[in-house]
C-alpha cells in the first residue's frame, strides 16, 4: 500500500471531531504500544494529550536508546548536479531560473569528498536537482562508487526512482534516503508546482 493511498484515506477524516473527543484511557493505551496506528498517532497529537507530555516523552527517551543508543549523526551534503526538469516556485533550482547550471565530473565528486573527509565528517548526503537526463543512475552510482571508498554512510536525496533502481543503489553501498513532500495540500501542491514530473501529487 503506497503512502499516498493511505493519505488519501485521511481526505474526508473528521479530524476535529475525533481529536475533541479523545479520552485519556486511549491515550494511555497508545503511549503504552510498541507499534502506533495512524489514530494512535492522532490521539498523541490530541488536546487531551497535552498532559501525558512527560509520559510520551519519557518513551521516546526510551525507545531513541534502544535503537539508537547516545549519538548523533553528521552529515554533509554534497551537490552532484543543480539540472532540474521541474518548476518549483520554492526552490533554487527551478528549471526557469537562470543561474549557472552544473554538473560535477567523477574527478571533482572525488576532490570535493577528499575535502569533506578532512574535516573528520564520515557521512555524506549526495543531492540532485530532478533530471534523470542530465544526472541519470548510472552517473549516480558512479559518483556512489567512487564515494564509498571515503564514507562509511552515504545517503541520496535525488528525484524518484523505481523501486529497482533503488534496489541497485542499496546493492551499490547507498544506506540512506532522503524525501521531502514539501505539502500535502493538494490544492497548495498544485499551486508551488507549475511544470515538470514533480507535479505529479501521488
Amino acid at each position: 500500500m503506497s503512502f499516498s493511498y493511505l493519505y488519501s484515506q485521511y481526505e474526508s477524516f473528521p479530524f476535529d471531531e475525533f481529536l475533541h473527543k479523545a479520552q485519556d484511557d486511549n491515550i494511555l493505551k497508545a503511549i503504552s504500544k510498541n507499534s502506533l496506528t495512524p489514530q494512535d498517532l492522532l490521539l498523541l497529537l490530541s488536546p487531551a494529550a497535552e498532559k501525558h507530555l512527560e509520559l510520551m516523552a519519557q518513551k521516546t527517551r526510551f525507545l531513541s536508546l534502544k535503537h539508537f543508543g547516545k549519538a548523533i549523526l553528521l552529515y554533509t551534503p554534497i551537490y552532484l548536479s543543480n539540472y532540474c526538469d521541474n518548476q518549483c516556485l520554492y526552490c533554487g533550482f527551478n528549471s526557469k531560473n537562470t543561474v549557472p547550471r552544473k554538473i560535477l565530473t567523477i574527478e571533482e565528486v572525488k576532490k570535493e569528498a577528499e575535502k569533506v573527509s578532512q574535516s573528520g565528517l564520515r557521512h555524506i548526503l549526495i543531492l540532485t536537482g530532478e533530471s534523470r537526463a542530465l544526472s541519470s543512475l548510472s552517473y549516480i552510482i558512479e559518483c556512489v562508487r567512487a564515494l564509498k571508498k571515503i564514507f562509511s554512510s552515504i545517503s541520496i536525496e535525488i528525484y524518484p526512482l523505481l523501486e529497482i533502481e533503488y534496489k541497485k543503489l542499496i546493492n551499490e553501498g547507498v544506506d540512506g534516503l532522503t524525501i521531502y513532500q514539501e505539502v500535502y495540500n493538494k490544492a497548495a501542491y498544485k499551486d508551488v508546482h507549475k511544470e515538470g514530473p514533480k507535479q505529479d501529487y501521488a
